[in-house]
């Protein structure tokens, strides 16, 4: 499976339902920031960080644990997030190229980079009346 280069620059105005992160301006959050809110992972730290690969095995980890204990709350989470069935049904298949942990962990990934993308293409305008709604 390739894994889709997410852009770092990349900001969006608007997290997913429910995963909030604490002391981070909504205007700059990542799809690693994104996905560790929402499976529970340490925050990334400031700086340099991780690399997205050294990202995809610590999700894959996470995965791992959330296949084994809360299987319905990960494919959930797919569901929330719009993951392809048929690209997570071939991650689960016997004969996918890497462990489904890792084809998930990268399926998530690639998942909220298109988000983040398709958020910063597609901005709403603001309102400036606030009945305009």
């Amino acid at each position: 499976m390739q894994l889709e280069t997410c852009n770092p620059q990349l900001e969006t105005t608007a997290l997913s339902r429910g995963f909030t992160l604490q002391n981070q301006p909504p205007s700059a959050i990542t799809a690693q920031e994104l996905l560790s809110a929402s499976l529970g992972l340490p925050e990334p730290a400031e700086g340099p960080g991780i690399t997205e690969e050294q990202f995809i095995q610590q999700l894959a980890d996470a995965v791992d644990y959330w296949m084994q204990h809360r299987m319905e709350q990960l494919m959930s989470l797919c569901y929330t997030l719009d993951v392809s069935e048929a690209a997570v049904a071939e991650a689960f298949h016997p004969s996918a190229p890497e462990a489904a942990n890792i084809g998930l962990a990268r399926l998530l990934y690639q998942r909220q980079c298109r988000r983040l993308e398709t958020k910063q293409q597609f901005k709403p305008e603001t309102l400036d009346d606030e009945d305009a709604w």
